[in-house]
């Protein structure tokens, strides 16, 4: 995959995801037992997105045994992971510095945060994304100790940037509020798609789920109605969009092009496109917090990748991403090597 992608001509190629931790009964876990805690599992606190919490059910990376080793394994980590990639997206990038614990058994608001040795895991990171040319994007959503952003942004990792959350005050930001190192997006996996998020597909899962309250349910409704015209008047002010489109309107291939074309004129370096949209899902592949309720990443996509570049949404969707950007090959160096002052701006899409 990664050479077809180098033979396509794409500069960065093959993007690999690095998941936040490892399967308790997998490979891993069984043949590198020390290098982990029993008895507990890693998770997120009780907040407005989840207000359970979330226990992801994987232990936690023994913090002593990383320290003592220097990183040792998570070096070895990215160095299969880093092998056949132009990119790698660290999934939950809090983790070089701190992991919400909770004790096997126990809600997730019985949870702490545990200190990981954030300088000993950054140098690592640092050496061998040098060491294979390998662009490095943080996945920093959700609660981030104090500082942390900065002190990623001063290595030159890429952080995380979904316009559903990029707001000031009761509006949507400006692409021109975007950071330069950063990978910008509409949505991800544990995110409502496009369709969805336009028709509250997400809201009614949850309610269906039992996850939210009837009440809770038809306010988020109230919070979603109020989000689409706010979003429209984003669109508007970047003359993204005519006046013919509505909060009430059906969602369209009109719209999925503005929205991409949105986060195309933002300064981010990176900027990125999902499958899901692509085949115009209205259900998010993960919804965080469940397990047995839905099939997480089980759903497949409803067409090959060869018919779904032949759709209708998918061209409309890369349309906009390609609308106002420059694509210069090389303007992404690895942590480390870019200048704050450096005016290129590169581009990829991918899903």
């Amino acid at each position: 995959a990664a050479q077809d992608a180098r033979a396509a001509g794409l500069s960065l190629g093959f993007c690999r995801d690095l998941a936040i931790g490892a399967a308790p009964d997998g490979a891993e876990s069984w043949s590198r037992a020390g290098s982990f805690v029993d008895g507990f599992s890693i998770g997120a606190p009780p907040d407005a997105f989840s207000r359970e919490g979330q226990n992801w059910g994987l232990p936690p990376p023994n913090p002593i045994e990383m320290e003592k080793s220097g990183g040792a394994d998570f070096a070895e980590l990215l160095r299969a992971n880093m092998r056949h990639a132009g990119a790698l997206r660290i999934d939950h990038v809090m983790g070089l510095a701190r992991l919400f614990v909770i004790p096997d058994g126990e809600r997730p608001a019985a949870g702490a945060y545990v200190n990981y040795p954030f300088e000993t895991l950054m140098g690592q990171l640092a050496l061998e994304s040098q060491r294979a040319q390998c662009v490095v994007v943080g996945e920093d959503l959700g609660t981030a100790p104090w500082g942390f952003r900065e002190r990623i942004e001063r290595a030159d990792v890429l952080s995380y940037r979904v316009l559903w959350f990029e707001r000031s005050g009761e509006g949507f930001a400006s692409p021109t509020h975007y950071p330069k190192k950063a990978m910008a997006c509409v949505s991800t996996h544990d995110l409502p798609t496009l369709e969805g998020w336009w028709a509250a597909a997400d809201i009614a899962e949850k309610e269906a789920l039992g996850l939210i309250a009837p009440d809770t349910a038809e306010a988020a409704r109230a919070a979603r109605r109020a989000e689409k015209d706010a979003l429209l008047d984003a669109l508007r002010a970047q003359a993204l969009i005519d006046g013919a489109h509505h909060a009430s309107s059906d969602f369209n291939d009109a719209l999925a092009r503005a929205l991409h074309a949105f986060i195309a004129r933002t300064p981010s370096l990176l900027a990125m496109a999902q499958l899901d949209d692509l085949a115009g899902e209205t259900q998010a592949i993960n919804l965080p917090g469940t397990d047995r309720e839905r099939l997480n990443w089980r759903r497949r996509l409803p067409e090959s990748i060869d018919s779904l570049l032949d759709s209708r949404r998918a061209p409309a969707i890369l349309a906009g991403l390609c609308r106002n950007v420059d694509a210069i090959a090389g303007a992404y160096r690895p942590p480390g090597e870019i200048d704050a002052a450096d005016g290129h701006e590169r581009f990829e899409h991918g899903g």
